[in-house]
């Protein structure tokens, strides 16, 4: 097999472009199951994301299904040394990697919205509290229980809302050892060494940027891999076209 003017053998280019599209095809599953942690984790406070990253979460999942899609392309086009399908597969990546830029760019301008969208729905659902069956209060407690936190800011606001104002006191979600009604009183008794005092506005906002910033690090890995995945083909493709000329 003759060697191309690229300094580098045919058939080396063809196993390496075959070893990165594996290494694709293993990091579109792990893109999958990144978007549905982010899913899962932005599905169960609703009521404050108030939608805004679920859908984002949903493209990761799409994008790496068309990850796993590319690579195939990738994987066949370097097995059968077919210089068409190279060429889609290049062309594929370079469209996933514009859509991974534009989608890095939504996220970096919504980032502050949404942070003062969470914060003003926190305060507004506090008031909603109350009914077991209501999906607010389960959000809530889920949120409180957690994250070992009491309201937006601190406990102390529940103190204004209809359910503090009926039991003089705090969610029993609050309390360090839960029981039915360890949160009624706080307020008039002054017993707050019984309950989480810190607010849970940070603790949740900390952990949404933590998902968020593993995605955009994940993100910025594949951009990497996707651009070396494009230059390695292009070389396969000169290299195959070198061949036939030459045979």
């Amino acid at each position: 097999m003759a060697e191309s003017n690229l300094g580098c053998g045919p058939l080396t280019i063809k196993y390496l472009v075959f070893i990165f599209n594996f290494i694709f095809f293993l990091s579109g599953i792990i893109l999958i199951a990144v978007g549905v942690v982010a899913q899962v984790f932005f599905s169960s406070y609703l009521q404050f994301f108030d939608g805004k990253f679920e859908t984002p979460a949903i493209g990761i999942i799409i994008l790496g299904t068309v990850i796993l899609i590319v690579s195939f392309f990738g994987c066949c086009g370097a097995k059968k040394e077919n210089v068409c399908m190279l060429r889609t597969f290049s062309l594929l990546m370079v469209v996933v990697l514009l859509c991974e830029i534009a989608a890095g760019i939504t996220v970096a301008v919504m980032r502050p919205q949404v942070e003062e969208l969470v914060k003003n729905n926190m305060d507004k659902t506090m008031d909603q509290y109350g009914s077991p069956k209501n999906l607010v209060t389960k959000t809530w407690d889920d949120l409180q229980k957690n994250y070992h936190c009491c309201g937006t800011d601190n406990y102390t606001e529940w103190e204004n809302t209809t359910y503090g104002k009926n039991v003089t006191g705090v969610p029993d979600s609050c309390c360090k050892i839960i029981s039915e009604g360890c949160g009624n009183n706080i307020f008039s008794l002054n017993k707050t060494e019984a309950i989480f005092t810190d607010g849970c506005y940070t603790a949740l906002n900390d952990s949404a940027m933590r998902n968020i910033g593993a995605i955009i690090g994940g993100a910025i890995a594949l951009a990497l891999l996707q651009m070396v995945g494009v230059w390695m083909s292009h070389c396969l493709v000169r290299a195959v076209k070198e061949r036939y000329e030459i045979l």
